[in-house]
């Protein structure tokens, strides 16, 4: 069983409870009676609840109420305490709380020597030369400065001097007054903040009309300057001056602008004057308030993404970006300037809970494919850009994103990226418009960047404008983005983790240490799976797979024996999707049609190895790229040797009189016309053992004539009657070409004939030479 504390309230005590005072009237047996200061209403308090009530934000108990009456702070002017008073005072303070102690101690010796119980202290005996001393001794110890006992000469010294005994008196019997509860600072401080005459010397018709200024000129987004304020006041007291004087009242002073500065402080807070000039949304930004908890405590729960725009001229015609500039946009700017120099963007993500670095990337435009890569880089293993740079300390693992914070950067709100971020499993949380104060870790990391790395660079812009009128910074900006990504790369991993941070939840602690700390106690998010990392977060390429296996980005092959099995198992036919990590082109993941789970392939090219995709390809670049004069040479050597190709083709075909494997256009024209038309072109073929029209006299050969004897002459003889002889039936035989015994007359005549035909006649059978 609980027991229920029963506190003694004095009857008058004062106890505030969820912003409602009450004051104890006395108790019951079930708790207290208990009257509301606002209302008058009489309740009763149980115990327990008010045991629990008094561990709520804004509890108060006054037990010094029905003894006190609360005397301090009335002398105080309202102050509950004296530590909201000046330092000044509160010094002075300790000082006559220190001799009033010395005082009591002094009285104390006296009465012990003495023997008499009953000695007091008065003005003269406080103001004897000894007793002085004695006082000044102990109080120099209580205090902890030099009390002088004099004193010094001429103006104001340094230390406290100890004061006459009448005036030592007076604080001593103010000191023996208080009750046990009472502060003794608080009685015995001095009352400097109630001097002066609190008496207002401007009249209320002025203060109405400098109200009225502020409202109507004072309270504009154009943020007037309070001269112009001003003018517009003296105005308006000179057209009220005027109705005075014709009513013969006194004329009103014009006051001066720092009176009206102070009239503006007085109806008006900070926080409503910076709305009413620079807008809502300015006046949350600089007066809005950030946090103070700590909002992770896993590496990676909570990480912060920015993009801010590099107060640096940069050189890119180095860096990559002149090859990509087509040949019109390269003439331009030559013409303009040797060098391509332009701002550039950084993107940076920061472990909320160690405050480590976790991806960095330097980019022409914010976009989609910068934040990616950024994401990318994050979750990958950054060991390359230690060896690349020669950093010698440790930059942060491969981490899960578990809850990514974004603001409505161009680059930050997309499809892709938010899509990226959601296919991985990672919570996505949009910032508000204009609120840094929802991401003040990153925010206020971009500031220490510009000053530690930045400011110091050549080409520096400044961080306003016209903040360096005499720096020409396009001059001065010579660093190449690869220069400049190897300087924020070194700050990064180097510097910046071993530097003391004091954000919250740091305490000075450098950001390795925490990583460290919480690696060791608390533990990170696990990594996320390699092919859902591609996939979500790589590049894709649609190819088509071979028995060599997929190729991408015209020349990089990957295959696996998986990716074989399985394509001849789901009879893959036609593209399949490829995701590459551009930073680990080692392994890379297939989507096969119809296939459950993804195919991890691995690169067939070992010269790739360990190598990033940006610098495979510009490897590649660099084997195809070659000098344009060797690029002449070469192609006059190989138009020249297919020329002469050609002609000896065409010179072996009239030498052999080849038939032609071509068609001409005008042939050409004529079957199409003829295929359009609808008509049918069938060969015509010639008939057996016969010979052409307009041939059969023809002394010269022709198809299915030929020459009989040696020599050129006419064969005579007589003809014998067909009745008197018989001849046999003629054996059919294949037709046969001229023999090549013939003369050199023949030759030339074959050679010479116009038109041939594919069937010929037999040669005659049975004929005589004649003589």
């Amino acid at each position: 069983m609980t027991m229920e504390p029963h506190y003694n309230f004095q009857p008058g005590t004062e106890i505030t409870l969820l912003e409602r005072p009450m004051v104890v009237t006395g108790q019951v047996d079930n708790g207290y009676r208990v009257v509301g200061r606002e209302d008058g209403i009489t309740t009763v308090l149980p115990f327990g609840k008010l045991v629990e009530q008094l561990k709520l934000p804004g509890a108060k108990v006054d037990t010094s109420l029905p003894t006190t009456g609360g005397r301090l702070q009335q002398r105080l002017g309202g102050y509950a305490t004296s530590q909201a008073l000046t330092d000044e005072q509160r010094e002075y303070g300790r000082f006559h709380f220190a001799f009033c102690q010395a005082m009591l101690a002094y009285r104390t010796k006296i009465r012990t020597e003495n023997g008499d119980p009953k000695f007091e202290l008065s003005d003269r005996i406080a103001g004897r030369p000894e007793a002085r001393r004695f006082i000044a001794s102990v109080a120099e110890q209580i205090f902890g400065q030099k009390i002088l006992i004099n004193p010094g000469r001429g103006g104001r010294s340094k230390g406290m001097y100890l004061y006459q005994g009448r005036t030592l008196m007076k604080y001593f019997r103010t000191f023996e007054s208080l009750e046990p509860d009472e502060a003794p600072i608080d009685a015995l401080i001095t009352l400097d903040h109630l001097r002066g005459n609190r008496t207002s010397r401007i009249c209320n018709r002025l203060r109405v009309l400098m109200t009225a200024a502020w409202e109507e000129h004072g309270l504009d987004l154009k943020c007037p300057p309070v001269s112009n304020i001003h003018k517009a006041l003296t105005a308006n007291i000179w057209q009220e001056n005027q109705k005075r004087i014709a009513n013969e009242l006194p004329e009103l002073i014009v006051p001066s602008p720092r009176t009206l500065r102070e009239h503006r402080d007085i109806i008006l807070t900070p926080t409503e004057h910076l709305i009413g000039t620079k807008g809502e949304r300015q006046a949350r930004n600089e007066r809005g308030r950030g946090s103070t908890d700590l909002r992770a405590l896993l590496i990676g729960e909570l990480v912060e993404v920015d993009e801010c725009k590099i107060s640096l001229v940069s050189s890119a015609k180095e860096a990559g970006f002149w090859e990509k500039m087509s040949v019109d946009d390269k003439v331009a700017l030559e013409e303009l300037d040797t060098y391509i120099k332009s701002r550039f963007w950084i993107l940076v993500m920061l472990d909320v809970a160690s405050r480590m670095p976790l991806a960095w990337v330097i980019a022409e435009n914010p976009n989609s494919d910068a934040t990616l890569a950024l994401f990318r880089m994050a979750t990958r293993d950054k060991t390359s850009e230690k060896m690349r740079y020669g950093c010698s300390g440790q930059p942060a693992a491969a981490v899960g994103l578990m809850h990514v914070k974004n603001d409505n950067g161009t680059g930050l709100r997309n499809s892709a990226t938010i899509g990226a971020l959601m296919g991985t499993e990672s919570i996505n949380t949009v910032a508000r418009t204009y609120s840094p104060t929802d991401k003040a870790v990153v925010e206020r990391f971009f500031g220490t960047l510009e000053m530690n790395i930045f400011k110091m660079l050549p080409g520096y812009t400044g961080g306003r404008p016209g903040e360096l009128p005499g720096y020409d910074a396009k001059a001065n900006g010579v660093l190449t983005v690869e220069q400049l990504h190897e300087i924020v790369t070194k700050y990064f991993i180097d510097e910046y983790p071993s530097t003391q941070h004091y954000g919250v939840g740091m305490g000075g602690r450098r950001p390795f240490e925490v990583y460290k700390s919480i690696n060791e106690t608390r533990g990170q998010i696990p990594p996320i799976d390699p092919h859902k990392r591609r996939i979500h977060l790589g590049w894709e390429e649609d190819v088509t797979p071979t028995d060599e296996g997929v190729r991408v980005f015209q020349g990089i092959w990957f295959n696996s024996d998986d990716l074989q099995e399985k394509r001849e198992e789901y009879r893959v036919k036609g593209k399949v999707k490829v995701f590459i990590d551009p930073g680990n082109v080692n392994i890379a993941t297939v989507i096969l049609p119809g296939a459950k789970e993804p195919v991890e392939v691995h690169l067939q090219i070992t010269a790739f190895a360990d190598m990033t995709l940006p610098e495979i390809l510009k490897l590649m670049a660099e084997q195809r790229r070659e000098d344009p004069q060797v690029t002449a040479f070469h192609d006059d050597i190989v138009m020249r040797t297919r020329l002469q190709r050609y002609e000896q083709i065409k010179a072996i075909g009239v030498e052999h009189n080849l038939p032609r494997s071509y068609s001409t256009i005008a042939e050409c024209k004529a079957m199409a016309k003829a295929v359009f038309a609808g008509a049918r072109v069938v060969r015509s073929i010639a008939q057996a053992d016969t010979t052409l029209p307009g041939e059969i006299a023809h002394l010269e050969p022709s198809r299915g004539v030929y020459p009989i004897g040696g020599d050129e002459m006419l064969i005579d003889g007589v003809a014998v009657p067909t009745d008197a002889v018989s001849f046999p039936a003629p054996e059919k035989t294949a037709p046969r070409t001229p023999s090549n015994s013939n003369s050199k007359s023949t030759k030339a005549q074959l050679r010479g004939k116009q038109k041939t035909s594919n069937t010929t006649l037999p040669r005659p059978q049975n004929l005589k030479d004649l003589e």
